[in-house]
Order: structure tokens, then C-alpha cells, then sequence
């Protein structure tokens, strides 16, 4: 259960930010990569593999899952895994790996739909914006010779005139995928209302307010006015009891080539004088999880 969105910023263009609910502590690596002659920078979840990031040309990617089920249950995978220490390699990790390896975000975005990328993901640099939202019409433990899995999908482009853009782990464009409205279960009602409320919130801040730089766009994402904290962009709980917890904040921006993360319940392992070195095209800054201050007095203070 997530929170992605984009919002165009006049000095920066397009800037993406994510909310990643796990429920159970992740540990994160910051990578920094040149394959095919392009530099990639992304984080990389050492239990799933999970990736999301930015390239030297400005191609940027984030998303949230539609697999709402299996992200539930991940955390009892990460338990019974841990003890062999192996790694669940998500296969649409590897697909936002290798798109990042391409020049432009109508590249990726097909690539990604010829992966058959499940969720909403957004594709972007910083003059265009691409939104996926795309899954199967059959779980892929139903399917059948008679009842197949089909994958389904939308693309549209976010202009700059839309300004903005959120998703949660509801379908919008493809309302049959993700959470659904017509759910009977008192758990998948609970969760669908709490994916409503997420997209809502971030939604109405990005409509009623004016963002400036990144900084404000990550203060979107961190608004807390429910006292339900499951209602909320940021969900706080009990990670010990598998709750769904916002585990970080991913901040991407292309014009800058730069991904900041921000560790909420998370380890997070990185080479800094690598990723950020003489030879780098890509940038990499973590921010404090402790006050988000800190991020707009050191890391933009040329856009004060």
C-alpha cells in the first residue's frame, strides 16, 4: 500500500515522490549503475528487489502496486526467507531496472507495458509525464486454459496543464484493478476506504496549494489529519505486528537527476562519496527522518 504522485514545479518541471508501505522493516540499497552507457541511480529493496529511481537523462520511475494481496503477505515471505537469507525477486523490479536504462519516458512506458507492469506508475522527466495503470483480469492462481490471465492496461499523458497527479492502490483509469469499491470482505472494505482517503488528502493539498520546490511537494505527502493513522499519506503502527507502516519517502527530480530518500522504518545503505563523486550524472541525498527542515536548508539552497 502506497502513495505516488507528480506534480509540475515551474523552476524544476516534472518532480515524483512515493510513500512505500511495507509491513515489515525494509532494508534499502542506493545504487548507482552504468549499463549500456547510461547512468542509473535507484533504491533496491534487498528482500524483493524492488526498484524505483532516475537516469542521467532525466527518465524517472515510481509506482504503486495493484497486487494489493500479495503486498499484504509479503511480510510472511520476508519471515519464512529470511532464514536462507535469500532475496523474492520481484519481476517487475527487474522491468523498472531495465526501462531506466532507456533515453525517454515513451520508451520506458512501453517497455514497461510490454513487461506488463501491474499498478500505476508513473514515467517522467522533467517535460513529460506518462501514467500506467495496468494489471490482469485473472490472479494468476485462478487462471485456467479456459479463463486465461489477461493483462490489461491505460496509458495517458499528465500535462502541464493537469499540474498534478496522485495514486494510491485503487484504479482510477482502470477502476476493476486494485482495491476494489464492490469489495464484500470487512478487510478489503477497510483497505479501499483507506486508499481512498490517502489519494484524497494528497490530492485536495496539491489543488489548494502552491508548491514551490520539492521540499514543499514532500510536505504534501507527510499530512496527517485523520486520527485514524491508517487514513493517512504517512501511516504510522507496529511494524512488530506486520502492520502496513510507511517504511520511506522516495523524492525524485528529474531536472536534477537526483533521488532523496527519506528512511522512516528502514536501513538504508549507500556509498555517498560514490554516488555522488566527480564522475556521477546521477545524485543521491538522504533526508533526516527526524525534521524535513534540514532538506530544504542544505539540499536546494539556491532555489531560496
Amino acid at each position: 500500500m502506497c502513495v505516488v504522485a507528480v506534480k509540475y514545479i515551474k523552476k524544476f518541471g516534472w518532480v515524483g515522490a512515493k510513500n512505500r508501505d511495507r509491513n515489515y522493516s525494509t532494508s534499502i540499497k542506493v545504487v548507482n549503475s552504468n549499463r549500456d552507457g547510461i547512468q542509473r541511480l535507484f533504491i533496491d529493496d534487498q528482500t524483493t528487489r524492488w526498484t524505483e529511481g532516475v537516469n542521467e537523462y532525466g527518465l524517472s520511475i515510481i509506482s504503486a502496486s495493484f497486487s494489493v494481496k500479495s503486498d499484504e503477505k509479503e511480510g510472511e515471505k520476508v519471515l519464512s526467507k529470511n532464514k536462507k537469507k535469500t532475496p523474492i525477486v520481484s519481476p517487475d523490479g527487474l522491468a523498472i531496472r531495465n526501462a531506466l536504462r532507456l533515453k525517454t519516458p515513451k520508451e520506458a512506458a512501453q517497455y514497461l507495458i510490454d513487461k506488463q507492469l501491474a499498478g500505476a506508475t508513473f514515467i517522467f522527466n522533467p517535460e513529460t509525464c506518462y501514467l500506467l495503470e495496468g494489471g490482469f483480469t485473472v490472479k494468476k492462481e485462478d487462471a485456467t486454459a479456459e479463463k486465461p490471465r489477461e493483462y490489461i492496461y491505460k496509458l495517458k499523458e499528465i500535462t502541464q496543464e493537469d499540474d498534478h497527479c496522485v495514486r494510491t492502490n485503487h484504479g482510477i483509469d482502470m477502476p476493476n484493478l486494485g482495491y476494489s469499491k464492490n469489495a464484500q470482505d470487512d478487510h478489503l472494505i477497510a483497505a479501499r476506504k483507506s486508499s481512498e482517503s490517502r489519494w484524497e488528502i494528497v490530492n485536495s493539498y496539491l489543488r489548494d496549494n502552491t508548491i514551490n520546490d520539492p521540499y514543499e511537494f514532500l510536505e504534501a505527502m507527510s499530512q496527517k489529519p485523520n486520527d485514524d493513522k491508517f487514513m493517512n499519506p504517512i501511516r504510522t503502527g507496529d511494524i512488530k505486528k506486520a502492520e502496513m507502516v510507511t517504511t520511506g519517502q522516495l523524492l525524485l527530480v528529474a531536472k536534477e537527476r537526483t533521488l532523496h530518500y527519506r528512511p522512516i522504518y528502514s536501513a538504508v545503505s549507500f556509498d555517498y562519496k560514490k554516488l555522488n563523486s566527480e564522475e556521477a550524472k546521477t545524485f543521491f541525498e538522504i533526508i533526516s527522518s527526524r525534521k524535513l527542515l534540514s532538506f530544504k536548508e542544505f539540499v536546494l539552497p539556491q532555489y531560496k
